[in-house]
């Protein structure tokens, strides 16, 4: 459809600088995406009369204008937690379902050893993150202006980061209520208003979280790693949800979900990471063989950071020219107990700055399931 409309040249300016700065093909994708969020915004004034800008905004005020900013309740009134934008929660799933996308390409198959090169990027070490993105995937999915083609990878990303930020604000009182640290901490990897780096934090919340658009085309970000989304192929790059992404975003959790918490909340519950677990043991073969390979070496004694990276030292790619240095092998080894701790796999137990690593008896489960499975296949 075309649709002819004039504009100043002050808009026409602000438009290229939009289509420059935000990484857009052209003018429809630019405007596309900005009238969809001028949509969001105004649904928000609707359901509760006004919409809190980030700090970030405030230059955009005339010169000598009086600031007044009214403070809204999160609180939709449908069960969302206080704090939760509505885009993740389950409330937004009522009604028709998008398709469900068949799982991405992978050169690796199930029971293959996987150099710890290949493991999945060590600062895609979250997995909060990514079942509120597969949430908020799910709910745009359900606008009819997406349907079975997939969202825009530009307006999914711009629009899930942006209220990220506003999840992120909430989660960081949460680990304040329960006092939490870095480890436990429920707004690790999210970005939060009013930081120095909020726009870095933001678009790395975007790429690593979300998804982006590598310079080979290939789609990158820990929910294609762990097979949650897919590439429509469209000429304007478009996401879907997999099953397993579906089924991961439909589950209830208790941090998204949960209008009170009087008690610490945990992130994600047994039957999200029995979900996750089952996907990822069929179809996900390089963060299987991750897991196998770091269960047993810890099983074996190697339960600290230095013993364990001596142990994974040994399963890295040779390279003659250029080697890897220690440094990614440490964020390595980080990123993958992290996801294995969100999954229940593993625990730290820190004495000061020492940390040493457990095995759970879910992760010895795994471990012994996962040994006969791979004998078998």
């Amino acid at each position: 459809m075309v649709i002819c409309i004039e504009v100043t040249e002050r808009t026409k300016q602000q438009l290229d600088g939009l289509v420059e700065i935000g990484g857009y093909r052209d003018y429809t994708e630019a405007v596309s995406v900005a009238i969809s969020n001028q949509l969001v915004l105004h649904r928000q004034v609707s359901k509760s009369g006004a919409v809190m800008l980030p700090g970030k905004a405030a230059h955009s005020i005339e010169p000598g204008a009086k600031r007044s900013i009214r403070r809204i309740n999160l609180d939709d009134g449908h069960g969302i937690a206080p704090g939760v934008p509505a885009l993740f929660s389950s409330r937004a799933l009522d009604g028709k379902l998008s398709e469900a996308s068949p799982l991405p390409d992978d050169v690796f198959v199930p029971g293959q050893r996987a150099p710890v090169d290949r493991w999945i990027f060590g600062q895609h070490n979250k997995l909060l993150p990514a079942k509120a993105s597969c949430r908020a995937l799910a709910s745009l999915l359900n606008e009819p202006e997406n349907g079975s083609q997939g969202v825009l990878l530009s307006k999914a990303t711009a629009e899930i980061a942006e209220q990220a930020v506003r999840l992120g604000d909430y989660l960081r009182l949460l680990d304040k209520k329960f006092q939490l640290n870095r480890d436990d901490a429920y707004s690790t990897a999210f970005p939060y208003s009013g930081a120095d780096s909020e726009d870095k934090a933001r678009l790395r919340y975007a790429s690593q979280f979300v998804a982006a658009m590598s310079k080979q085309g290939r789609l990158t970000g820990i929910l294609v790693d762990l097979k949650l989304i897919n590439n429509s192929r469209n000429k304007a790059p478009r996401i879907l949800l997999t099953q397993a992404g579906w089924d991961f975003a439909l589950l209830p959790n208790a941090v998204l979900d949960s209008r009170l918490h009087d008690t610490r909340p945990a992130k994600l519950n047994e039957d999200e990471q029995m979900v996750l677990l089952a996907h990822i043991s069929r179809h996900v073969p390089v963060e299987d063989f991750a897991y196998r390979t770091i269960l047993r070496a810890v099983s074996g004694g190697a339960d600290s950071p230095e013993k364990l990276d001596a142990i994974l030292k040994g399963h890295l790619s040779v390279r003659a020219s250029k080697p890897f240095t220690d440094a990614f092998l440490t964020t390595q080894r980080s990123g993958a107990i992290s996801r294995m701790a969100d999954l229940g796999l593993v625990d730290r137990a820190r004495d000061g700055i020492r940390v040493r690593y457990i095995v759970t008896n879910r992760g010895r489960l795994y471990l012994q399931e996962r040994a006969a499975g791979v004998a078998s296949e």
